[in-house]
């Protein structure tokens, strides 16, 4: 039997052909899960729109899968229906298959997704790949069970961390999962910005409007050299997993850049440590102990990942050869009877208003934007073509599955001999989490601070409330604000149109509940202030909105009445989000704003021009 299986990751793709092994699909085992859509409607996939992105980086997307609950993807001045920009990839897939096929065909495509993954994403996975030529019968395959099959019948934890999200499940010796974790704000990305945000805080106080126009490009040549600097950043912490130091190659005006391994593990230490306690957590829910931990994704290979889990877990993690083919290879060997898939779908964190656009999406007609080269429409995929028709059944030599995964050179094991062994007993206390969470924008060198300072404080002095106290302190004033709020808002409540809220409320996402004041602003702006329980909960929900961005965003620091913090805000489709925090206070704020004309002039930097003037408490 003939089986495909394709891994299509939020950074990168794998594909692995029975019989075959890995499929070199774009010049190597993995090919990159980007999209360029050139001017005249043509989409490129891969290595070759990494390239064509410096010709115009708005028509690029390095991670369409981060949009997969958004009915379309901004690319220049059009709006690319989600499925197209997946259904490229798909494609692309298949034509380096077709090419190792020799005329036969497949029996089964297994399509590879994050086991939280509800039908509603399947589906939209399913339609991509019917829409790119995919026939036959698909087969969705949670990733945790495709690497679980490799394992053997044994329990074991299987911890993901990829580019946009870290996951970790944990399944028994049938491979079901029994429990499972994520955290929204842990995954490759977060790591290439803390790496951007560190170089910053060294080298913006040399240029400070250079540094800004590199956090906030507006011209092309801006973007370019952000996407450079991006890029470097991302080759210097991949090349930190081998070596002490790197050296990273900036734009001009800034000189190059050293940046050690030490500096790196610094910055993302805090992060694997709550991994670690999700880990533990996720362990403790599924009521039984892994005899080992699988490490996924590219960023398991940083040597810090496999040394916090021994440190902080007691355990030697599984650290294949390959973490980035893993998945697929998996899903060659994955009986199907063990296969389980979630019923339900979660709410996504934040959606954005959907654009309309002139044709549904749908496995059929797709909108303005059709990948597949057999249906009509301006968008064939230049990778090339690939047989259309029906796949039809019939008996193929089966091949052999190795316990291990394989390589484009052959097969390697999963499990290679580690030393170390699993603890008789799993840590039943997870360690004391780290609750400060550092969001400083590398665009922060020069902030404008607005200089009216609220009526309620002053500057400094005895009535400024202490984190304690804003623990402690529910009584509300006639508009609702607790006195730590109102420390929080500064200026805004003097002008009125404030009131006490049952809850906050941010398009697509659960209420966020808590001692919540709405106030409406001016311009269509409205701001929303949140007194949590906890520092931690103030972060974590600060954190998901902020992921939760499916576009660029503009990230600072900021200071005002004795408090300091950070602010993330995009903008999409003229809906507008900034998402501010106060640091080791359990508060944080939402400014949102709804543009009804000219929808797409709304940036996220007028977002966080209008709060560093308007919004932010002054000093």
């Amino acid at each position: 039997m003939r089986v495909l299986s394709v891994d299509l990751g939020t950074a990168n793709t794998v594909a692995v052909l029975s019989d075959h092994g890995v499929v070199d699909v774009d010049g190597g085992p993995t090919m990159p899960s980007s999209v360029y859509l050139d001017e005249d409607g043509s989409l490129r996939v891969g290595r070759e729109a990494d390239r064509r992105s410096r010709q115009d980086p708005s028509r690029y997307e390095p991670n369409p899968k981060r949009h997969i609950d958004k009915a379309t993807i901004k690319l220049g001045e059009q709006n690319l229906p989600t499925n197209d920009a997946l259904a490229a990839i798909y494609a692309r897939v298949m034509e380096a298959v077709t090419a190792l096929l020799k005329g036969e065909h497949l029996d089964e495509i297994r399509l590879t997704h994050p086991a939280e993954w509800g039908p509603t994403r399947r589906n939209r996975l399913l339609s991509s790949a019917r829409l790119a030529g995919m026939t036959g019968e698909l087969v969705p395959v949670p990733e945790a069970i495709a690497v679980a099959s490799l394992g053997g019948g044994r329990p074991l934890a299987v911890y993901d961390f990829g580019a946009d999200t870290f996951d970790v499940s944990v399944l028994d010796s049938q491979h079901r999962i029994l429990a499972d974790g994520s955290l929204s704000d842990v995954g490759g990305l977060d790591v290439d910005q803390a790496l951007m945000e560190h170089i910053g805080r060294t080298v913006s106080h040399k240029d400070p409007a250079g540094w800004q126009r590199l956090m906030r490009p507006v011209t092309v040549d801006d973007h370019r050299a952000r996407l450079g600097l991006s890029e470097e950043l991302r080759l210097a912490k991949e090349d930190l997993s081998e070596l002490p130091q790197v050296e990273v190659l900036m734009p001009e005006p800034f000189e190059k850049v050293v940046i050690t391994r030490a500096e790196l593990e610094a910055l993302i230490r805090p992060s694997l440590i709550r991994s670690t306690e999700v880990l533990i957590s996720t362990v403790r829910a599924a009521g039984v102990t892994p005899e080992h931990v699988y490490l996924v994704g590219g960023s398991c290979r940083m040597p810090l990942v496999a040394q916090i889990i021994a440190e902080k877990v007691g355990i030697v993690p599984t650290n294949p050869d390959h973490p980035e083919t893993i998945v697929a290879s998996g899903a060659q060997v994955v009986d199907r009877a063990t296969i389980t898939l979630k019923a339900e779908d979660d709410k996504p964190k934040f959606v954005e208003p959907p654009t309309v656009v002139t044709a549904p999406v749908s496995p059929a007609v797709t909108g303005p934007h059709p990948v597949n080269p057999n249906v009509s429409g301006p968008n064939p995929v230049i990778s090339g073509s690939y047989p259309s028709g029906s796949y039809p059944s019939g008996s193929y030599p089966s091949g052999s599955y190795p316990s291990g995964a394989y390589s484009a050179s052959g097969t390697y094991q999963v499990n290679p001999n580690t030393s170390g062994s699993y603890p008789a007993n799993f840590p039943q206390q997870a360690p004391k989490k780290d609750n400060k969470k550092v969001l400083i924008g590398a665009g922060a060198a020069v902030l404008v601070v607005a200089g009216v300072i609220g009526a309620v404080f002053a500057l400094s002095g005895p009535s400024l409330p202490s984190a304690d106290e804003c623990k402690d302190d529910t009584s509300q004033d006639g508009q609702g604000f607790t006195k730590c709020l109102r420390q929080l808002a500064g200026a805004v409540p003097d002008g009125g149109g404030c009131e006490k809220a049952d809850s906050a409320q941010i398009t697509g996402m659960e209420e966020i509940k808590g001692t919540v004041v709405s106030c409406t602003i001016r311009d269509g702006y409205e701001v929303q202030y949140i007194l949590t329980d906890s520092v931690t909960g103030a972060e974590n929900n600060a954190a998901s909105i902020s992921k939760s961005f499916q576009t660029d965003r503009v990230e600072a620091d900021w200071t005002g009445n004795g408090l300091e913090g950070g602010y993330s805000a995009a903008t999409s489709s003229g809906t507008g989000v900034l998402v501010f925090t106060a640091k080791g206070r359990p508060m944080f704020g939402i400014l949102t704003k709804t543009a009804e004309e000219n929808a797409d002039e709304l940036k996220a930097d007028e977002m966080a021009d209008f709060f560093e003037k308007s919004v932010q408490p002054g000093e």
